[in-house]
């Protein structure tokens, strides 16, 4: 890379670990298995990652090497994510996330650093105020993985109940293995619910 794209390359990184994953350089060295001084350097457009790291941190945000690499800018038309559903406070308004990938009651534009799998899901109402506003558009991976509780412990998922409609909610471990708390922010929690898959809220397009 010369120094204008390691700075891109920079950028793109730094907002992707602050945004998408919300984690420190030192926790990302962790997971890279590089020291916290190189993902600073990496940052600082001072260094460039060898291509196996540029595609270990690529499978870690879920998003391109072009994207990390800054060369989606050759895209001639934006990219787009289809919207699967609708949610509301408690619940879903209509049967949420049952079309095939590829297909959707909508299209919206991807947001940067999200790749083609992501799909989507819009708020309808306002009970879930004031963390998701009525047209807001929620954005989030199915990684293949019922429950990935290194990603989704602690944060806001899209989550399906087992028997039960699908909620965003905050997820935490219940009281006993394979059981969750289900937290919101003004709603009563949901306690020990077994659930079928989650999927951790990755961007927020206000509406």
């Amino acid at each position: 890379m010369d120094r204008t794209a390691k700075q891109k390359f920079g950028e793109r990184l730094k907002y992707m670990r602050k945004n998408l994953k919300n984690i420190n350089q030192t926790e990302l060295g962790n997971i890279m298995g590089v020291k916290q001084s190189t993902i600073s350097r990496w940052e600082s457009g001072i260094d460039e990652p060898e291509h196996e790291h540029v595609r270990a941190l690529a499978d870690y945000f879920k998003c391109t090497t072009d994207y990390l690499l800054g060369t989606d800018k050759l895209f001639e038309s934006p990219r787009v994510t289809h919207v699967v559903g609708y949610v509301g406070a408690g619940g879903v308004n209509i049967p949420y996330d049952d079309y095939a990938h590829g297909d959707g009651m909508e299209e919206v534009e991807t947001p940067p650093g999200l790749n083609d799998t992501a799909v989507a899901v819009k708020v309808s109402g306002d009970s879930m105020y004031p963390a998701y506003e009525d047209g807001d558009i929620i954005f989030y991976i199915r990684n293949g993985m019922d429950i990935d509780e290194d990603d989704c412990l602690g944060r806001q998922c899209i989550i399906k109940v087992s028997d039960g409609p699908i909620y965003i909610k905050r997820l935490s471990r219940g009281s006993s293995p394979g059981l969750y708390h289900l937290e919101s922010h003004n709603a009563p929690p949901m306690h020990d619910k077994s659930i079928d898959w989650a999927a951790r809220v990755l961007y927020v397009k206000k509406a």
